[in-house]
């Protein structure tokens, strides 16, 4: 829509469709988009210019810096100097971008055009102003009926610990993203999601987030769309240490949903901090916009050059960012919050403002694509630390559809003990893994799930480890390992300000071994099926789940039978939440029951009919944790007798296997309280 009245300022977006009203741009065959960026205290001296062109199907985006401003009796003349362009270069005929508005007077009727300096009367466009912000965002904020009271606002004077010079004012989710560039609109909120069929377990697995934000979206148009859904839950399964979640793999479409957990860490303050209860609201608030931020596309700031490259970014450690963790700055939060003023850093701005939308936008670009992030290079000698990336089998080959899993190992070689955030490897969001198919393009692995938590730290004598695995086939948009013949995988990962790269895997993946799995292969290797194995079953992806039930069924001999049987399984091993949609925009939570018995017996005889064979396509790591899962949920339900006899062959197979003798005692111990 159009803005009553236009500001005396020239900052703001506009746009030019030959011949036709403005309001009706997205069916001209022509469409030029420009964002003014020069007025105001957060202006940061930009000018963008989007063009598509529809017949023939091209596209262009500029941003060029503005080098003079000039104003003249009731005009005002900015020229800017294109440094970035995407797209079809044609459709951009110069380097020196000319905007001109004249008739600024109050009353009048001013004119806006475009024009290249060095080209001149080529590509002039007469412009209409649409508004004084960059796009337009819709924001849908919903909570879980125990996630207790919600911060949707916050006073910036509230806590004492603020820059002395801070204005007091009330920031808003909304406003937040207005001062970064955005109209925004919030949805009313509907009342809380029930809880009441939802068991007695109210924390959120990745599964039934992931369930719940694929039941919400489906709801909306599958397209790229500038709306984000933010809900309020009181726990994550993972504990107090996760404080949010932006979900990027929601169908092909990403980044659309976040998540804020309100009995986590952030809301525990230190004992002595002087105002608790303002600590939980701001802790709340910057949780809530630091997610949404994500959604973005917007990365953290110490991981500003793990992505694919837009713009040369540098990784930085000391922002007071939205999009920093306040405890990782030198002097921690108290050192963060005393410099905070509540806003993105002139990198992030000018990423959400000028990038190339689809960059931005919600629902187009995969998360963290187009964020400076390149395959890196050697490392430097001398690191006290090693990356190793294994299979934990004998032979690196797998058979057609079986998922390969990656354990990553990173140990300690300094003389003396290392501090190490002992879920460094677990979680994958600092992972940087590549994969390439013998004569084809190198890809990036990237993890489903992004969690933004409360990193601890652990002392690490020399020659200790940590440990992480992934399945490594499944990535954010589908598969990475797909067809028969030879790959090879790498890893890398930052610590201590230093890039380590693993050695190089080298893997073998089978042609079909019946005609059941060329059968199969085509549904098989889709997103959908990817998401379902990633997330131990996903029962709002019916299509999926049958079809890996129909996989363990007919190639039982395949090892992809035992990935299948998990993850269908999954769901009924305990009591799970669904989120439903009653129509008339009313959601409730409900449970449904765990079904224990014949779920028992599948899941025994997925892991322990063949514990070998088993152990070797799931790998040590996810292996053993499904083993207690399946103990974890007999002991529940009242078969200590059955909880006992798992967790003896767990320990029994770790034996047979020489896993670690520190993993084996922990495992008996845990055997000792049954």
């Amino acid at each position: 829509m159009h803005d009553d009245t236009l500001p005396p300022v020239v900052s703001g977006r506009y746009h030019f469709t030959p011949g036709m009203d403005p309001e009706q741009s997205s069916e001209a065959s022509l469409r030029v988009v420009v964002r003014v960026d020069v007025d105001g205290p957060e202006a940061l001296d930009h000018l963008s210019v989007e063009v598509v062109r529809r017949f023939p199907a091209v596209t262009a985006h500029g941003v060029a810096r503005v080098t003079a401003d000039r104003a003249r009796d009731r005009d005002r003349i900015l020229e800017a100097d294109l440094y970035y362009l995407d797209g079809d270069a044609n459709l951009l005929p110069g380097r020196r971008l000319v905007f001109e508005a004249s008739g600024l007077q109050a009353g009048g009727q001013p004119t806006f055009t475009l024009s290249f300096a060095d080209r001149r009367g080529l590509g002039s466009y007469p412009l209409w102003f649409r508004s004084r912000y960059f796009d337009p965002i819709e924001f849908e904020v919903d909570r879980v009926e125990n996630a207790g009271p919600v911060v949707h606002q916050y006073r910036t004077d509230a806590h004492p610990n603020r820059p002395s010079d801070l204005p007091a004012n009330t920031l808003t989710l909304a406003n937040v993203y207005e001062q970064a560039g955005f109209s925004t609109g919030v949805s009313a909120d509907s009342g809380p999601i029930p809880l009441v069929e939802a068991g007695a377990d109210g924390a959120w697995s990745d599964s039934e987030m992931h369930n719940a934000m694929v039941t919400y979206w489906s709801r909306f148009a599958d397209r790229p769309q500038w709306a984000l859904w933010v809900l309020y839950a009181s726990l994550h399964e993972q504990g107090e240490m996760l404080g949010g979640v932006m979900f990027d793999d929601i169908g092909p479409h990403h980044r659309q949903g976040t998540a804020v957990f309100t009995e986590s860490f952030i809301n525990n303050p230190p004992l002595d901090d002087p105002a608790p209860q303002a600590w939980r609201e701001r802790m709340q608030f910057w949780t809530a916009i630091h997610e949404m931020g994500h959604a973005f596309n917007l990365a953290h700031s110490w991981q500003k050059a793990l992505g694919d490259p837009w713009m040369p970014l540098t990784n930085r450690i000391e922002p007071r960012s939205f999009m920093n963790y306040p405890f990782n700055v030198e002097g921690g939060e108290d050192a963060f919050f005393s410099d905070f003023r509540f806003r993105f850093t002139d990198e992030e701005r000018l990423f959400m403002r000028h990038a190339p939308r689809r960059f931005v936008q919600m629902g187009h670009s995969d998360w963290f694509q187009n964020h400076g992030f390149e395959a890196p290079g050697d490392t430097e000698g001398g690191s006290p630390w090693q990356l190793q990336l294994r299979p934990n089998r004998e032979v690196n080959a797998y058979a057609f559809l079986e998922p390969v899993v990656m354990e990553l190992k990173l140990t300690n070689l300094s003389p003396g003990d290392r501090s190490v955030d002992p879920d460094l490897l677990a979680f994958g969001n600092d992972v940087m893994l590549f994969v390439q198919r013998d004569g084809a393009p190198l890809r990036r692995w990237r993890n489903m799930t992004t969690r933004c938590y409360r990193a601890t730290t652990m002392r690490l004598a020399r020659g200790e480890s940590i440990y992480g695995c992934h399945n490594i086939s499944c990535s954010t948009g589908g598969w990475l390992i797909d067809e028969p013949g030879f790959y090879k995988v790498q890893a890398a990962l930052e610590v201590d300000g230093r890039i380590l790269v693993s050695n190089i895997q080298r893997l073998y993946v089978a042609p079909p071994a019946q005609p059941e799995e060329n059968r199969l292969a085509p549904d098989y290797f889709s997103e959908d099926v990817a998401r379902a194995l990633v997330f131990h079953g996903v029962p709002a992806l019916p299509g999926a789940m049958s079809l890996l039930r129909e996989l363990a069924a007919r190639c039982p001999e395949n090892p992809a039978a035992l990935h299948a049987a998990l993850a269908f399984s999954a769901p009924d091993l305990r009591d799970y939440k669904v989120l439903d949609d009653e129509g008339a925009d009313r959601f409730r939570v409900r449970c449904h029951r765990a079904r224990l018995g014949d779920v028992a017996v599948l899941q025994r005889d997925t892991l322990l009919s063949s514990a070998g064979r088993a152990a070797d396509t799931f790998g040590h790591i996810a292996y053993f944790r499904a083993l207690e899962d399946l103990a974890d949920a007999l002991y529940r339900h009242g078969d200590q007798q059955g909880a006992r006899g798992v967790r003896q062959a767990a320990v029994d197979t770790m034996k047979q296997r020489a896993v670690s003798s520190w993993v084996i005692r922990r495992a008996e111990d845990h055997l000792g309280q049954f």
